[in-house]
């Protein structure tokens, strides 16, 4: 592998996630908080330029180097991999709130820089967008407790909390070579357990063969995707994997269409797909990304060591 280009057939699954994760985040960057008849017609004028990665992909990185030194993943482990991850090369996209948590340096002060009743109403997508990573831990149970840990570091709504369980188990199962368009009655029973009352909305979602805005985003979908409603950001990533799996360029490029937040949705679908699949179309624009000090390399190797733990 030369700097800067990848032969995907020599990488590790845990390089092509983190890659993937940044493809989807950078490419879809440009097109947030738009809404899908703004994507559209950017993505028909301008194509796909790659931006910089931003918050999703950073602290997606930051999990993963905590999982790839082999520490504990506990609250105060996981605030002190995000605050040396931003203090050393801050990024944009974090809210308001997150950027207040990441102002001192000390894990202890970061955990107690939101109150329990911010956390407990706390249902964006910022729990969820990063969790891929913890589903390469070895058992379900593994995954799943490690995920509510980490969805509780920032999070705390029941809502937000499910995505980033079903995020996290997504990666489990394509790490375990399940299709990702039978994803979801892999992890249906499980996700049950946890919030039953999601249960039919995700059913509804997660159709293969069905892309339906209209019953994906209900009453968003004039707009796109909210980063407010963990709900409908799990429920847009299990019906884009049901209809366009297999695909990661086609991911990234419905990801875009469905406007609102383009690149949390597609940082999540393209890492879990980019995991096992990719041909040249979307391998081309994973070479065209940023390789700063923490770019493309850095990524792969970050992802390398991840894998070396578990594979």
């Amino acid at each position: 592998m030369t700097p800067g280009h990848f032969s995907p057939g020599n990488l590790s699954p845990g390089a092509r996630m983190l890659l993937g994760i940044a493809a989807g985040d950078a490419y879809g960057a440009p097109f947030e908080n738009r809404t899908y008849i703004e994507t559209a017609e950017m993505l028909k004028n301008q194509g796909l330029i790659p931006g910089k990665y931003t918050d999703d992909t950073q602290q997606a990185l930051a999990l993963a180097e905590l999982i790839g030194a082999g520490e504990a993943v506990t609250p105060r482990s996981i605030a002190q991999f995000f605050l040396r991850a931003y203090a050393r090369d801050p990024r944009e996209g974090y809210s308001a709130m997150t950027r207040q948590m990441l102002a001192s340096q000390d894990p202890d002060v970061f955990l107690v820089s939101i109150s329990p009743e911010e956390l407990h109403e706390r249902k964006t997508d910022g729990a969820a967008m990063r969790a891929l990573p913890l589903g390469f831990f070895t058992t379900r149970d593994e995954v799943v407790r490690n995920s509510m840990i980490s969805a509780s570091v920032t999070h705390g709504h029941p809502d937000a909390i499910t995505a980033t369980v079903a995020v996290a188990l997504i990666a489990h199962e394509t790490l375990q070579n399940r299709p990702l368009a039978q994803v979801w009655n892999r992890i249906r029973e499980l996700i049950k357990e946890i919030n039953p009352d999601i249960i039919p909305y995700l059913d509804s979602c997660a159709i293969p063969g069905i892309f339906d805005r209209t019953s994906i985003l209900e009453e968003y979908e004039k707009y796109g995707v909210p980063y407010t409603e963990s709900r409908i950001f799990i429920g847009s990533i299990l019906a884009l994997l049901a209809s366009f799996g297999a695909d990661p360029h086609a991911l990234l490029v419905q990801s875009i269409l469905l406007g609102g937040d383009t690149d949390s949705v597609a940082a999540v679908v393209v890492g879990a797909s980019l995991t096992r699949n990719g041909d040249d179309l979307i391998w081309n624009l994973v070479d065209a990304l940023e390789n700063g000090p923490y770019g493309k390399d850095y990524l792969a190797t970050v992802g390398e060591k991840v894998s070396k733990r578990f594979f």
